[in-house]
Order: C-alpha cells, then sequence, then structure tokens
C-alpha cells in the first residue's frame, strides 16, 4: 500500500530495538546521544517565554516568504556576526527540514539527484526519497582531519545530478571545508552548473574560542542556497523557523526566488506567532547559545584528557554539537553500542552517519558534564577495547 518513497522496512533494527528496551527498563541511562538542548540541562531566560506573548500574533496577514519584520530580524541577526544579509534574499519556512524540500520541488524533477556529504547526519536519504529525489554521496576521508576526496566528488556528478549539498560545519564531524576544498566545491559548480546548497545551522558553535561565527564564502557566480534556523540558533527545537537565503549572479537568483515564493505560498507553514516574536527571541537566545559554547568546549577538553594514552582517539570537530571518536575495529557493527548499553551508556555506531562501522562511534557534546565522564569511563575501560 506504502509508494517507493518511503523505506521498504519498517521494523526497527535490532540496536534499535535494544535501545528501545533499555530505556523503557528501569535504572539510570546515560545518553551521549541527546542533541535536543531542551533535554541537556540548560538554563534557559524567562524572556524565551514571554516572547510568545505578543498580541499581534492574533492577526494573520500571511506572506510567501515570510513576514517582513521577520525577515529584518533575521538580516539584523546575520548583520551582528559579519554577514551582509538582505532581507528580500530570505524565505522563511517550518524548518531546515522543510528548506530541504522546497529546495528539491525547486530543483529537481523526479529521479534527479543531488549530492550529498559522507559522513553526514542521516536525514538526507529520507528528505530526498520523499520528493522522488535520489541521493550520491561524495567523501570526507578521514586522514586524523577529515579532507575532501575532490576526484570522487567530480567522479559522482551525472548528467541528472542539480545541486550539492554542504554542511558546514559538519554534522557529526565537525568539519568545515578549507578554502582550497570550499574552491574545489565552487568549481564542480560551476562546471556543472550545480546549485549549491550549504547548511551551516551549526555555524555558531565554533569549538575554537577565538574564531567567530563560521562563515561560508560567497560565490557570486554560482547560485547558492544558505540554510539557518532556531532550532539550533536559541537551542528551541520547538520555536518552528528556519530561513533560505539566496545568493549568486542576479537573474538566477530573481527567478529562484519568485519560484521559491510559489511553492512557499503553496504550504503557508511557518507560524505567525513564532515569525512575531523573533526579534525578541534571537535576542533572548544569547545567553543560551554561550552556556552551549562553553559546554561543548569543556566537554571536548575533558574527551581530550580521558583518552589520552587509550585506545580511543579523538577526531576534533572545528564546530558544532558532536565529536565522532576513533576506536578499534570490533567485528560486528553494533558490538561496542550493545556492550556499552549493557553498562547503561547510549552512543551511536559510526555507520548510523555512514562512517566505517568498525572504528568510529559519535557522540554528543551537549551531554552534561558528569554524564559525559561517566560514559567516558564506561567506555575507555570496556574489556573488548583492552583484548584486541
Amino acid at each position: 500500500m506504502s509508494s517507493t518513497r518511503l523505506p521498504a522496512s519498517l521494523v526497527p533494527t535490532p540496536l534499535a530495538a535494544a535501545v528501545a528496551a533499555r530505556r523503557r527498563a528501569p535504572g539510570r541511562l546515560v545518553d551521549l546521544t541527546c542533541s535536543n538542548p531542551t533535554l541537556a540541562g540548560l538554563a534557559y531566560p524567562k524572556t524565551l517565554a514571554s516572547a510568545w506573548s505578543n498580541v499581534a500574533s492574533l492577526r494573520y496577514d500571511p506572506e510567501p516568504r515570510g513576514m517582513r519584520s521577520a525577515r529584518d530580524a533575521i538580516a539584523a541577526w546575520h548583520a551582528t556576526v559579519g554577514e551582509a544579509v538582505p532581507a528580500d534574499n530570505l524565505v522563511l519556512t517550518a524548518s531546515t527540514s522543510e528548506a530541504y524540500s522546497l529546495l528539491f520541488k525547486l530543483l529537481c524533477d523526479p529521479g534527479d539527484h543531488v549530492l550529498v556529504p559522507c559522513p553526514s547526519y542521516p536525514l538526507f536519504e529520507h528528505l530526498a526519497h520523499l520528493d522522488a529525489v535520489q541521493v550520491h554521496r561524495y567523501t570526507f576521508r578521514d586522514a586524523g582531519d577529515w579532507v575532501l576526496d575532490q576526484g570522487g566528488l567530480q567522479a559522482a556528478v551525472t548528467p541528472r545530478t542539480r545541486a550539492l549539498i554542504v554542511v558546514s560545519p559538519n554534522n557529526p564531524t565537525g568539519n568545515v571545508p578549507t578554502a582550497r576544498e570550499w574552491d574545489a566545491i565552487a568549481d564542480v559548480c560551476r562546471r556543472h552548473q550545480l546549485a549549491l546548497i550549504v547548511d551551516d545551522v551549526f555555524a555558531a558553535y565554533p569549538i575554537d574560542a577565538t574564531r567567530g561565527h563560521l562563515i561560508t564564502p560567497d560565490l557570486d557566480d554560482v547560485l547558492m542556497f544558505r540554510l539557518h534556523g532556531l532550532s539550533k540558533l536559541i537551542a528551541l527545537p520547538q520555536a518552528k523557523l528556519a530561513w533560505i537565503r539566496v545568493t549568486g549572479p542576479a537573474s538566477p537568483v530573481a527567478a529562484a526566488l519568485e519560484a521559491l515564493e510559489l511553492i512557499a505560498d503553496t504550504y503557508l507553514s511557518v507560524s505567525t506567532p513564532v515569525q512575531v516574536a523573533l526579534p525578541e527571541l534571537l535576542e533572548a537566545g544569547r545567553p543560551v547559545r554561550q552556556q552551549i559554547l562553553d559546554r561543548i568546549r569543556l566537554n571536548l577538553s575533558h574527551i581530550a584528557r580521558r583518552v589520552a594514552g587509550s585506545a580511543v582517539d579523538v577526531r576534533r570537530p572545528d564546530g558544532g554539537w558532536s565529536v565522532v571518536l576513533r576506536v578499534p575495529c570490533l567485528g560486528e557493527p553494533d558490538q561496542l553500542p550493545l556492550a556499552l548499553l549493557e553498562r547503561g551508556v547510549l552512543v551511536h555506531p559510526g555507520y548510523f552517519y555512514d562512517l566505517p562501522h568498525d572504528g568510529y562511534v559519535v557522540i554528543s557534546l551537549l551531554a552534561p558534564e558528569a554524564d559525559l565522564q561517566e560514559g567516558l569511563d564506561a567506555l575507555c575501560t570496556l574489556p573488548l577495547l583492552h583484548s584486541t
């Protein structure tokens, strides 16, 4: 009865079933996979709640690209981090997932291809398939740092490729392309007339405290769609608002904005209350961002100290909320996460993100400090790591 846009099977994997059973069981579970900041013990200012009480929300006057006041607030926020973003070049969506869906509708016919980074978050394939679009991968290789396979990127392009997606910082690796890698990405887009979609939702979270907002270079001769949103920026996933910033040559940009306005007008999915509240939300969310920055930096330093001299290696990220750990090859892909689950610790195996299954785990840097330390102790003292 289901369409081929859905997965062939919705049966949980053995690991997913084991995790669900452990969550139902009594006893403490140290969750080192949590990416929901509202469950991470952060202190949220009360002004984030009071922002929703504006009576202007009672009037409904939809604008397909988003309310002008909201787009002006977004442009003003970008200016504070050194980016000139015209409000007229913004299109609001309910989430970055919806932004991808709108862009797939804009750029692709059924059966067309988009290029996605590997490793990366396992959402692209589902989003693309729901829009009858195929996913092809290009790789960042683990060389201690994550290095773009430029030859592989070129080889991944087909006559039906319509867009290249970059996540910067990537999730979960946290890497940001180097200047040389951005040049190679831009060259592929020019050569094959591809749109460039850059997801920089984690750009406000650089690991290096001496770096500011991780800014993606603009390319005047490439049609670019930059994605950002409140989910990461103010750490409130339930505040459903994201935006697409369109840049590039004037004529393609104007055509893309006109088409996106039509698509957005078909759904009108962005709620009025979140748009009215946006200026206050962006301001009130600033201390929450700082708490997250402090935590991810502190947690990463804890990880580096704890794994020193152990069988575990850290792949240091440039930004974001996650870190990849290299562990000895262990055979079966779920062996290590299941062994940790028996100790009451939850991690993600690397294959969730298309990392090789026999040598990586991914943990969240959002975890409270005590949870992280407890989970690291369980990982670093796991007997199977010392029997290889």
